[in-house]
């Protein structure tokens, strides 16, 4: 198991906290792939059977990982996921809104830094089956980026598991969703990994 602190995280002092300002998807993907490929070049780890799994920032990062090193996983399974930039912060609250211009800019003024940081787009680059997870009252990460990018993947051809828990939001709270989703995140993930 590889837990990376990338760049963006806390832990490291301010500096690192802030090096993913107006490139988040960028470089703290960056980071998760190239300890990926730490793994396998020290032979720490077989290069067709690593998955890559997160929740909320973790579960961006799953799809960004996805999309942009498709050649590095085997599966992924994204918990309360955000995976278009725009369409997230429309539906989002109004101290959200305001994190987002903070780290990602204005959504028209950087526009393109938007769309090339939302894996919604990219998602064809998809090669591997994928999980998501969501909550349908989820004020940070709305249940419809998930919805949607399942559509798209379906429409694509990949194989794709949706997970949707109507009544619950960012984190879950009723005990049996709680055991369920991370039950059926192992399971999907073994399956795909014990190929």
């Amino acid at each position: 198991v590889l837990a990376p602190n990338y760049r963006g995280s806390t832990g490291y002092g301010k500096k690192w906290q802030n090096a993913s300002r107006y490139d988040m998807g960028g470089v703290d993907t960056d980071d998760c792939a190239a300890g990926v490929k730490y793994l396998v070049d020290n032979n720490l780890a077989n290069k067709n059977k690593i998955g890559v799994t997160g929740r909320s920032h973790g579960g961006y990062l799953t799809m960004t990982c996805l999309t942009t090193a498709p050649e590095l996983f085997a599966v992924g399974s994204a918990v309360v996921p955000f995976l278009n930039w725009h369409k997230s912060h429309q539906k989002s609250r109004e101290d959200l809104q305001h994190w987002n211009i903070e780290n990602m800019g204005d959504p028209e003024e950087n526009k393109e830094l938007w769309i090339a940081r939302s894996p919604y787009f990219f998602l064809d680059k998809v090669n591997a089956p994928v999980q998501l997870i969501c909550g349908g009252l989820d004020p940070r990460c709305p249940a419809v980026d998930s919805v949607d990018a399942r559509d798209k993947l379906v429409e694509l051809g990949k194989e794709v598991d949706l997970l949707l828990y109507p009544d619950e939001g960012h984190s879950f709270l009723k005990i049996e969703n709680i055991l369920d989703s991370e039950i059926r995140r192992v399971e999907f993930l073994a399956k795909a990994l014990e190929k």
